[in-house]
């Protein structure tokens, strides 16, 4: 490391979404001078390299590691992420949102599948997971398109005409995700992967508001539901049960796809219940 180069190492293990959220505040501190120390999982490690080679990216943390994981621990939305994180570690909050060139060799074994429809149906909590049998009946709906299943749980079994779940490494998720031309998920680390590969997306929320999730100039379609108590941002009053993620159907889904707006900037529908 030269003479006066400053250095901040950042821990976030929790959830790859929050990673490629924290990529442009880190990013900014890199551009004042910064040497970024970035601790993550393991399993992202050696796409993350090649997608910042810049930054020393490993899994063990320096005696001054600022753990994100433990600051945010507690914390209820009440502004988006990358404005979390740009608060934390000082720095002004980036004003573009993140875009990523992938190498073209992790597309490769993945180019049949050029021009397909994904559908990344689970999500890391029941509060903003889609019931099954929606996601069957869109998954059935969608076979023509054709459709890709993407996601870390190979459960619940949905037709499809390629399930990918639970068998690719991040840089390969990144090679298919690529090559989509809509992607359908819920809120989770794949809305994130999605928008920073520039992929058209369609995104189910449940009870976080979705401008802290997504900003103005990506092109989402985020839809969720019109209820007196959402977005709940956590302070959730329904008993676990998490009527919000019930009121979205199918239906709305498949209509939302064929008006899905050219205008390549986040968009937000509310849904009311029947």
């Amino acid at each position: 490391m030269g003479q006066g180069t400053k250095f901040l190492s950042v821990k976030r293990l929790h959830g790859l979404g929050n990673v490629f959220m924290l990529i442009p505040v880190l990013d900014s501190l890199s551009e004042k001078g910064y040497q970024i120390h970035l601790v993550t999982d393991e399993r992202w490690i050696s796409a993350l390299r090649v997608l910042r080679p810049e930054y020393l990216i490993e899994t063990n943390c320096h005696r001054d590691t600022i753990d994100l994981d433990l600051i945010t621990a507690s914390k209820q939305p009440g502004t988006h992420r990358i404005e979390e994180y740009a608060s934390i570690l000082g720095v002004d909050v980036p004003l573009a949102a993140l875009k990523l060139t992938i190498p073209t060799e992790w597309q490769t074994e993945f180019l049949p599948w050029r021009g397909a429809v994904g559908f990344a149906p689970q999500a890391g909590h029941p509060s903003r997971q889609w019931p099954d049998e929606y996601s069957f009946e869109l998954a059935a709906a969608l076979l023509d398109s054709p459709l890709v299943l993407l996601g870390t749980d190979r459960q619940p079994a949905i037709p499809c005409n390629f399930d990918s779940r639970a068998k690719l490494r991040l840089n390969q998720l990144m090679g298919l995700l690529s090559l989509l031309q809509l992607l359908i998920c819920m809120d989770s680390g794949l809305l994130h992967l999605g928008t920073a590969l520039g992929i058209r997306t369609l995104c189910i929320f449940g009870g976080i508001d979705p401008r802290f999730r997504i900003l103005e100039t990506q092109p989402v379609v985020a839809m969720q539901a019109d209820l007196d108590c959402c977005p709940c941002n956590k302070r959730e009053t329904c008993n676990e049960r998490y009527d919000c993620m019930k009121v979205m159907s199918p239906q709305h889904v498949l209509h939302a796809i064929s008006n899905f707006p050219s205008n390549g900037g986040r968009s937000i529908h509310r849904i009311p219940a029947c």
